[in-house]
């Protein structure tokens, strides 16, 4: 497809998305009833073009959480997960990555193969075909999206970035067995006071819910509590009883982690083998009905 041919159908896209949106009535809006919360540590949830999540989640929620174990970043250990647009035959090519702080906006994209060709089969991976990081580049407000795809290829979400700054949007996807994941910075002019990391930390609150973190060689766990007592009546989230996306500060090496099977009310992670540097891992859950993000500072001498 040409370039302005390709234009035209991400305009005719981002119009059924915006509207599918507004019918949805929050699909969009991270204080859902049904979708999250954006108050963890500056971390936002966001479902950009999830349409009838709810009962996907159930459906898929027995089977992904004893079979989706393992950790993904989709590249080698000599390219880190995310650092690159382009790796492993495919090319993520961004249409707008300029932004005004605070206003909605479409992010879209494509994923080409080496012949420049859009993408379009894609395998379901945690009930979805694409899964969209987003981040500031201080590791601060942090969001997962999840867009709909038209039929020459793209993939569109709307995207809100609040602040000033640069940030990094992570396409996560499989394809044929395959997991990749893609990185393009977005850019959103103004004054910007980059922010320290707070010090790492074993506990994390967020909306009334306290999350405690410990670690062992190669794994860790989380248990979530509320008013003092542990919750032990997680419900699934994209098919399991949580998610975990680490990212190194610096070159924001990406790694997104699936819980290890076995009994609440610890959610368990397999990590791979970290090197030395600090890391800001972002834990999300679903509780009563609504997604919580909870962000932890890791540090590994």
């Amino acid at each position: 497809m040409k370039p302005a041919a390709r234009v035209a159908a991400f305009v005719t896209l981002l119009v059924v998305v915006f509207a599918v949106a507004a019918l949805a009535g929050g699909a969009i809006d991270p204080e859902g009833d049904d979708e999250g919360s954006d108050h963890a540590d500056d971390a936002q949830t966001g479902h950009g073009g999830m349409q009838a999540a709810d009962h996907a989640d159930r459906a898929a929620g027995a089977h992904a959480a004893g079979s989706e174990a393992a950790g993904h970043g989709g590249a080698s250990a000599a390219t880190p997960a995310g650092v690159a647009s382009s790796h492993g035959g495919y090319r993520l090519v961004a249409g707008a990555t300029r932004f005004a702080a605070g206003r909605a906006a479409p992010l879209t994209f494509e994923i080409l193969d080496t012949s420049g060709k859009a993408v379009r089969d894609f395998d379901t991976e945690q009930a979805r075909r694409m899964h969209v990081i987003v981040v500031r580049r201080d590791l601060r407000r942090y969001q997962h999206l999840h867009p709909v795809q038209g039929a020459g290829g793209a993939w569109a979400t709307p995207l809100t970035l609040p602040d000033a700054g640069v940030y990094r949007a992570f396409a996560d996807f499989r394809i044929a067995g395959e997991q990749h994941t893609l990185g393009v910075d977005l850019f959103v002019p103004g004054d910007f006071e980059p922010r320290d990391l707070p010090a790492a930390s074993r506990t994390a609150a967020v909306d009334g819910y306290e999350v405690a973190f410990h670690e062992h060689p190669g794994e860790a766990g989380f248990y979530v509590r509320r008013g003092g007592k542990l919750v032990t009546d997680l419900q699934p989230y994209l098919g399991a009883r949580g998610h975990l996306v680490a990212l190194r500060e610096g070159d924001l090496a990406y790694e997104h982690v699936h819980p290890d099977p076995g009994p609440p009310p610890e959610i368990a992670f397999h990590l791979a083998g970290s090197e030395p540097g600090t890391y800001r891992l972002f834990l999300q859950f679903r509780h009563a009905g609504r997604v919580h993000t909870a962000a932890f500072t890791r540090v590994v001498a």
